[in-house]
């Protein structure tokens, strides 16, 4: 049972016990070790005088959600509090390591697993979508202000298309490597060690993607870089790097006047599958989850509106 070693009794020493265990036993992937250790230190910041295991009940925790909800101005913004889905998201990660102290006998079974209320799923009523109208200001813009630079307008056309016609996230897409490009079998190649899902999965290359990825790859083999990975820098050497696509995103936004981020090609990507008549299997196959239930949060940007045409095709 819990032991009264001071040092071992500190929150943030069996924190680390837990990352660990996490890191080394259960092979999580770097980005989730980085989303558990923001949550902790946000714990620690907004409870501060939260500190040893005598100081952890379910009334602090309550008291954690509680600050959240009415801190003003958090990370940097003009609203109160936080995201419904990011109260959502930190209970997700703390009520996996308070199982952890419970499994570890750090703490009594239940003593807040079973007495934090987990927040309601929450509603998603925005466009997660890119309309078409917003997709061809993106093109646009990249067609205005890259057309007397080959290579970068190879690139970033080929990105454009890569993210809508494959629906990849921004970890696979920075992860790809030359050879993960099979033109010939038109088959792109997701490592399982740069997924979420930590599966390998192929996706099919449209015709029009295999076309800008063909382009693209001939001026690469110009730049006679040495780099394995798909997608280089402006200069032509590098790969492409976290911040660099920070960068792309943001000169984008400005260009376009879009106001978008990589995942909402994603979503995008999912739902034009559907409007196709994909089934929700497919869907989830390709988009590499684990379960229907994540494909179908993905297609909540298709209103009912989107039926006329399959209502108006029934026989009467």
């Amino acid at each position: 049972m819990m032991a009264n070693n001071t040092e071992t009794n500190l929150l943030a020493n069996l924190f680390e016990e837990y990352i660990a265990e996490c890191q080394y036993s259960k092979q999580l992937r770097p980005q989730t070790i980085v989303s558990y250790r923001d949550v902790f230190t946000t714990l620690q910041k907004v409870v501060p005088e939260l500190v040893s295991l005598s100081d952890l009940n379910a009334g602090m925790i309550h008291e954690f959600f509680k600050r959240l909800s009415l801190r003003k101005g958090y990370h940097g913004s003009d609203r109160l509090g936080v995201k419904a889905s990011t109260i959502r998201t930190y209970y997700n990660r703390l009520i996996s390591f308070f199982r952890w102290l419970e499994r570890e006998e750090h703490i009594k079974v239940g003593h807040l697993t079973k007495k934090v209320v987990k927040p309601a799923q929450p509603v998603y009523e925005d466009e997660r979508a890119l309309s078409d109208e917003e997709v061809s200001k993106i093109i646009t813009s990249i067609s205005l202000y890259t057309m007397d630079k080959p290579f970068l307008y190879a690139r970033d056309i080929s990105i454009v298309y890569t993210l809508l016609l494959t629906g990849i996230r921004k970890g696979e897409l920075l992860g790809l490597r030359v050879h993960d490009v099979d033109l010939s079998s038109r088959i792109l190649f997701i490592n399982g060690s740069t997924s979420k899902s930590k599966k390998s999965r192929k996706i099919p290359i449209h015709p029009t993607l295999a076309m800008y990825l063909y382009s693209y790859l001939e001026l690469r083999r110009e730049s006679d870089s040495t780099s394995e990975y798909l997608w280089l820098s402006a200069q032509g050497q590098s790969p492409l790097t976290k911040h660099g696509i920070k960068h792309w995103v943001d000169r984008y936004k400005s260009l376009s006047g879009v106001p978008f981020h990589l995942h909402r090609f994603r979503h995008t990507f999912a739902c034009r599958l559907a409007r196709n008549n994909a089934d929700v299997v497919s869907i989830k196959s390709v988009m590499g989850h684990s379960s229907i239930r994540m494909t179908e949060r993905y297609l909540r940007s298709i209103g009912s509106e989107n039926a006329r045409s399959f209502i108006e095709s029934l026989s009467c």
